[in-house]
């Protein structure tokens, strides 16, 4: 399908057929492999002809040059194992024994709690930097700070859309323009701040996280300072909503579907019985894997992807698309399409289970699929840029899912027979604020710390 959104001619491909013969496609990949970038993204990754200076906003030769340090120095499975899972791991008990003290009192809201989880696990990983739980409601703290810019981003780069498809819808937004400027700014000095830090302390023989790493690449890289800071702040943008999003609309689904938790727990006590479960457990529970596909299908947090710009004229099925079209990937419509799924309205994880078995988080890690089953779902993208933190991001999304459906039972407050459910638009769409009872499971093996941490 082709439309103007105001003077921008806009493609939008919501089939299998049209990925494999566009971002699947070894040559015409080529062509449907930059970013188109809004204005508040030019303005806030310092974009230049070759895109913004982060790596999913990068065009052309820095995209690649970005894309190779960060895969290279973050997404080996040698990385992952010895650095980040521990990490995790830590975390993630912190994330327990807070809602543990907190969801057997009364109904709560878990939105931050979750969000702290993901934000303490790439500010550790990239900066070295963690805050405690005490944090979330203090709002002097440097938590709550960075918390509020971050989201704040989120909800700036769904403001005023319009406008950069309507360019004199400008004049009329000249306040969100003014913010836009002032968040940019309070976010540019916490992260001159670390930068700073770590150039002062930086020890070259022993890097201690991410940001030590990219100073110590610098040189050989040929990265500006801002390059720099902008490669690691993307590690906190793209690690933090996404995944505490997916986690949000996954509490309030299982609370609203008792029969999925009783399913996915049996699962977990047969094979795991009364121990935390670790990384290498994600083979032998396919069920709880189901569960963290199914509701990345039904609620995807990016349901239209990145928006991807033509670098050429090409023509696709006959129809020509000129160079700078807009390309975007209607991965929602192709997730809820009933010629594609069965009952796709339904959260129903049992499909993962039989007939989307094969199925997985990332289409290149199916089998080999003529029939293009699993380009249906693509939550982490699909062919050339494809989530450049997938390796990770699977790995955190079933520890973080195992542990919620492990150690408590969810559902709605009192006089609720289900938590109603409605989106929340920005960067990422997260459910709107919610509160839920979480019950922990005193039979699941696993003890509760009292440690406030």
């Amino acid at each position: 399908m082709s439309l103007y959104m105001g003077q921008q001619l806009t493609v939008v491909i919501s089939s299998p057929e049209a990925l494999r013969v566009t971002l699947r496609d070894e040559e015409m990949s080529l062509v449907f492999s930059d970013r188109w970038i809004n204005d508040f993204a030019k303005v806030s990754l310092h974009a230049d002809a070759e895109g913004g200076k982060n790596v999913a906003l990068a065009n052309q030769n820095y995209w690649r040059k970005s894309r190779k340090i960060f895969v290279q120095e973050l997404m080996r499975m040698t990385f992952i194992k010895t650095n980040c899972i521990p990490v995790l791991m830590d975390e993630i008990a912190s994330t327990r024994d807070t809602i543990a003290r907190i969801g057997a009192n009364k109904p709560f809201d878990p939105h931050t709690h979750l969000q702290r989880l993901s934000l303490n696990i790439v500010m550790r990983l990239t900066y070295g930097v963690r805050y405690a739980a005490n944090e979330i409601d203090r709002k002097d703290s440097k938590m709550s700070k960075l918390l509020a810019v971050i989201n704040d981003i989120v909800k700036s780069g769904s403001t005023g859309v319009m406008s950069n498809y309507i360019p004199m819808l400008k004049f009329f937004y000249s306040g969100i323009r003014e913010h836009r400027k002032d968040l940019i700014n309070r976010r540019d000095s916490i992260l001159l701040e670390f930068l700073e830090e770590h150039k002062q302390n930086l020890d070259p023989d022993d890097p201690q996280d991410f940001l030590d790493v990219l100073l110590i690449r610098q040189p050989l890289d040929g990265l500006s300072d801002w390059e720099v800071t902008l490669i690691a702040w993307e590690f906190i943008t793209a690690g933090t909503d996404t995944t505490s999003a997916t986690m949000h609309w996954m509490t309030a689904l299982l609370a609203n579907h008792p029969e999925v938790q009783k399913k996915a727990y049996a699962e977990i006590q047969s094979v795991i019985g009364k121990r935390g479960i670790t990384n290498e457990d994600q083979p032998n529970l396919p069920y709880v894997n189901a569960v963290v596909k199914e509701v990345m299908r039904l609620y995807p947090v990016v349901p239209l992807m990145v928006p991807y710009s033509t670098s050429a004229k090409s023509v696709v099925k006959g129809y020509s698309i000129p160079k700078g079209t807009q390309v975007l990937v209607n991965h929602y419509a192709m997730a809820r399409d009933d010629r594609l799924w069965e009952n796709p309205a339904e959260f129903d994880p049992e499909r993962f289970m039989c007939k989307e078995k094969a199925v997985e988080l990332k289409a290149a890690d199916a089998p080999r699929d003529p029939a293009m089953q699993c380009l249906k779902f693509i939550p982490m993208g699909t062919g050339r840029r494809a989530c450049a933190g997938y390796a990770l991001a699977k790995v955190e999304l079933f520890l973080q899912a195992a542990m919620l459906m492990q150690c408590f039972e969810w559902s709605p407050p009192e006089g609720l027979d289900k938590i109603p459910l409605s989106e929340k638009f920005g960067i990422a769409v997260s459910p709107m604020d919610f509160e839920i009872r979480a019950r922990y499971r005193d039979d699941c093996g696993v003890t509760v710390s009292d440690n406030q941490s």
